[in-house]
């Protein structure tokens, strides 16, 4: 005797009115929309007001989770550089009385290239795992995930726009630097959705996790 397949439940979408398996849809504002639908309608309610109460029921990071994770991110990059400058700069120093000095010039040369390689590194840092998995290891580790308005993924223009809004445009500009960073947190700390400055013009969202689920 063949087993029987599991019956799936089907509900109709609140916009277009077809049926779909509960799987194939998402409830949004206390209503059920299909994918198709999903943009549309998600504009709609975030246009009316309504996004302040999270229609997709996400939790928000603040402002102090986000910068804690900011701090991780900063020890875990950090240290290694902190480390390598505190081994080089003694030999840069005693080899400086002489620039002809073979040595001195071989240890400018070193650390030029290694700096060079420290931002690269920085770089791939935040905008890979941002891409695969939507969270340095900072917010991994509080828990937060950074992802679009519509809860997708991030691309790799997104990532990378994301890093050079808050890397170079908002913290990366001496004097304005301040200012911005001041804005950024103000808007992190009063704005419904907690998005600081990046997320704006990225439009992105930074969301607890577990709160996706």
């Amino acid at each position: 005797m063949s087993e029987q397949a599991p019956v799936q439940t089907v509900l109709p979408c609140s916009q277009c009115g077809r049926t779909f398996a509960h799987s194939d849809l998402v409830q949004i504002a206390g209503n059920w929309v299909c994918g198709n639908c999903k943009p549309g309608y998600l504009s709609r309610v975030m246009a009316s007001g309504a996004a302040a109460a999270s229609p997709l029921g996400w939790h928000y990071g603040g402002f102090w989770m986000r910068f804690g994770a900011r701090m991780i991110d900063g020890i875990l990059l950090g240290v290694p550089l902190l480390i390598l400058a505190a081994v080089l700069i003694p030999n840069l120093l005693r080899a400086q009385g002489d620039a002809s000095n073979p040595a001195f010039a071989g240890f400018a040369a070193f650390s030029l290239t290694f700096f060079l390689v420290y931002f690269l590194v920085v770089i791939c840092y935040e905008v890979v795992l941002l891409r695969y998995r939507g969270a340095t290891l900072g917010k991994m580790a509080c828990g937060l995930r950074v992802v679009r308005s519509d809860g997708s993924s991030l691309g790799w223009g997104v990532s990378i726009g994301r890093f050079v809004m808050w890397n170079v445009v908002t913290s990366g500009i001496p004097y304005l630097n301040f200012i911005l960073m001041l804005i950024s947190g103000i808007m992190t700390g009063t704005d419904a959705e907690k998005r600081a400055l990046h997320d704006r013009v990225c439009d992105t969202r930074v969301v607890y996790k577990q709160s996706m689920a």
